[in-house]
């Protein structure tokens, strides 16, 4: 081979590599945008005799549940979720109330005692809850969403709140005001985050109501919710700029080394 053809050969390999390292460079770039505040799920119970148990410690807290039903092998609700990501669907899931993420326990756990104004009573709650694909603990386990909460200041509004004697309660949080940190397999979710559970059929006489020891009382009700967040997804113009750049560097770059 002649020395112009070994030069030609050699800049033809060069370029290639040039173009391989510009490609990297594109899947590197990527930068992202929030879609803005959406419903990322919006839930219901699949079985209405299923229940949500909240439990009175009798030592001034209280602890809400899913276990004891058997269709969730015992520690989890099914549920079917009617709307994922803004889209309406129906995929049968499993909600679980955890200790924390990933550790079933007590449930949620009430903090500080509950408290009533014009007939209305209210305490802080925290913990976790999760949405998967199958019961809590099981392989293969998809997270459809999973809610980590937890109040901040004696201020704070995120806890179960209703009125004195009814038979119907909410779960309700938000972030920034309190931390409210949503998690899915199949999404970025970022703040603001908003989170609203409904309890309904308290069964327990007389209601809600406080028990002797300044937390609520024990009850059973069945449950239903939505949750908001912002979607963060890949920002196309920001992506091509990028690209570009990288394109236009490595081209400089390999006509100086010819």
């Amino acid at each position: 081979m002649s020395t112009p053809d070994r030069q030609l050969a050699f800049s033809a390999r060069f370029l290639r590599r040039c173009f391989a390292l510009a490609c990297a460079g594109l899947l590197l770039l990527g930068s992202s945008a929030n879609a803005g505040s959406i419903t990322v799920l919006e839930y219901g119970q699949t079985n209405p005799f299923d229940v949500v148990t909240a439990t009175d410690t009798g030592l001034g807290t209280t602890n809400l549940s899913t276990a004891g039903n058997p269709d969730g092998l015992g520690v989890s609700i099914p549920v079917t979720i009617t709307n994922f990501l803004g889209s309406s669907v129906t995929i049968p899931a499993f909600e679980t109330f955890e200790q924390s993420p990933g550790i079933i326990g007590v449930g949620l756990t009430s903090v500080g005692s509950a408290s009533t104004f014009h007939g209305s009573i209210f305490q802080n709650f925290m913990g976790t809850i999760a949405f998967t694909s199958l019961p809590f603990g099981s392989i293969g386990n998809a997270n459809f969403l999973t809610a980590t909460f937890a109040p901040v200041g004696p201020m704070s509004a995120t806890g179960i709140s209703g009125g004195a004697g009814g038979a119907g309660a909410g779960l309700g949080g938000a972030q920034p005001t309190d931390v409210l940190t949503l998690t899915s397999d199949f999404a970025i979710l970022a703040p603001p985050t908003g989170m609203a559970i409904g309890f309904s059929n308290i069964a327990t006489p007389p209601g809600l109501h406080i028990a002797a020891d300044g937390s609520i009382a024990s009850f059973t009700a069945q449950n239903s919710g939505t949750f908001s967040a912002t979607m963060v997804i890949p920002e196309p113009s920001s992506l091509c700029l990028g690209s570009f750049a990288v394109v236009f560097g490595v081209l400089v770059y390999c006509k100086k080394k010819r």
